[in-house]
């Protein structure tokens, strides 16, 4: 809508925006911003907007860990004019689309908090978009004085939007919600993603944080699917946490699990309630540290119901393991991913063990991807030394879903190795 007031001077212009949200290594982050205005705009370039970022963050310096109120300038890096449908154009628009640099420190609009152990959606998320000092943009040929973006987001376009989202009731009374993703083509293939601790619960939480907060989207993506030969993807959503013992227990509590879970029987009836609908044949499941565990568990419980698992940072006791039990997941293939400097599950008493157990039991479908650290392989992130960042040792999700990880006893790639379990 056109100002009526034409013969004003200095235009103030008001509008909203839709935020892109990118899933990434780390997490995810907000990587553009679509702003939609009640005055066409003239021109715009790379250094026409300053946006200041505000939300809720733990603060990981104080022991503490409380949340505090956080504030940021965000990194933009191209701004340009496009069309009612997003195309990019030269002539006066409605609509700029302002991109940012997204990073392990910028952009993220989910909160991860200590105290409650899971990520939720951030209650303060704000964007101040501003004209930059010295700046001048106008609409029309006429100044513009002022703009007024309302700093909410208005609208989300996410990578987790090729995901549907569902609610699953299980004949025990757990109720489940879902994200899902179907290939054009019609797969007879289930993989299954279980999330880590932060990924589960209930508040201001739903299944789309658990394919933002890992890089889940890219199971979705081109690649994964054309080495997996298509594949269904099912991702549930723990009301409280995978290693829960009774269903009520706090996610602080994890610590506390027994090789049992409350949630065994429910998730293999929604596994093979969907397996139904997408008349999968083949199931491969897999997930990280809380949900490595359930991976683990599923594989002594289920065995050869399921084709394959994928323990990532797997948080299984191996002390929980009875000798009986390695006697059977020997004969399952199994691909185990973790970092020696874990220190949120530790190798030691996890991983390691368990993997030599299975070994020495005869195991002959058991891999190892190990790596020293979880490191940024993509180039973009760097210490004050220059070296490659170095995320949490715990992250060694981050190299299942680049595909890095790479079999310690014949050199396969995860994602290939899944895709011959299959055959």
């Amino acid at each position: 809508m056109e100002s009526k007031n034409n013969n004003l001077k200095d235009l103030i212009v008001s509008g909203s925006y839709t935020a892109f949200i990118k899933g990434d290594d780390w997490g995810c982050g907000v990587n553009k911003i679509l702003l939609s205005l009640d005055h066409k705009i003239d021109q715009v370039n790379n250094l026409s907007f300053v946006v200041k970022e505000k939300k809720l963050t733990t603060d990981y310096c104080d022991t503490l860990y409380p949340i505090i109120e956080s504030i940021i300038y965000r990194t933009v890096t191209n701004v340009y004019l496009v069309d009612y449908s997003g195309q990019i154009t030269s002539e006066p628009s409605n609509f700029i689309m302002i991109e940012m640099k997204i990073s392990p420190a910028e952009g993220n609009p989910l909160l991860f908090s200590m105290q409650t152990q899971y990520n939720t959606y951030n209650d303060l998320y704000e964007l101040d978009i501003m004209i930059a000092d010295g700046h001048e943009m106008t609409s029309l040929g006429q100044k513009v004085k002022q703009i007024n973006i309302a700093k909410k987001m208005k609208d989300k376009i996410t990578s987790a939007d090729l995901f549907e989202e569902a609610l699953y009731e299980s004949c025990d009374g757990v109720s489940y919600k879902y994200a899902a993703y179907n290939p054009v083509q019609a797969s007879d293939t289930l993989v299954v993603w279980l999330h880590g601790l932060g990924e589960g619960g209930t508040i201001n939480t739903d299944p789309y944080i658990t394919v933002l907060a890992n890089k889940v989207s890219s199971l979705a993506g081109q690649e994964f699917q054309n080495t997996i030969g298509g594949a269904n993807i099912l991702v549930p959503q723990c009301p409280t946490f995978w290693m829960d013992k009774t269903g009520d227990s706090l996610a602080t509590k994890f610590t506390e699990a027994n090789g049992t879970s409350y949630y065994c029987d429910s998730l293999h009836e929604l596994i093979n309630f969907y397996r139904k609908e997408t008349k999968s044949e083949k199931v491969i499941i897999t997930g990280c540290s809380n949900g490595g565990y359930m991976t683990m568990l599923m594989a002594l419980k289920y065995g050869k119901e399921y084709n394959a698992y994928v323990p990532i940072c797997e948080a299984f006791l191996n002390e929980k393991i009875s000798d009986e039990e390695i006697k059977q997941l020997k004969k399952l293939p199994i691909f185990f991913i973790y970092s020696r400097d874990d220190d949120v599950v530790a190798p030691e008493t996890h991983e390691l063990p368990t993997i030599r157990r299975l070994l020495g039991a005869g195991a002959s479908n058991v891999h190892t991807f190990v790596s020293k650290h979880v490191i940024d392989t993509s180039g973009r992130f760097n210490d004050k030394d220059g070296e490659p960042l170095r995320y949490s040792g715990h992250w060694s999700w981050i190299y299942f879903f680049n595909n890095e990880a790479v079999s310690d006893r014949c050199g396969i790639r995860v994602w290939q190795w899944m895709a011959q379990q299959l055959k």
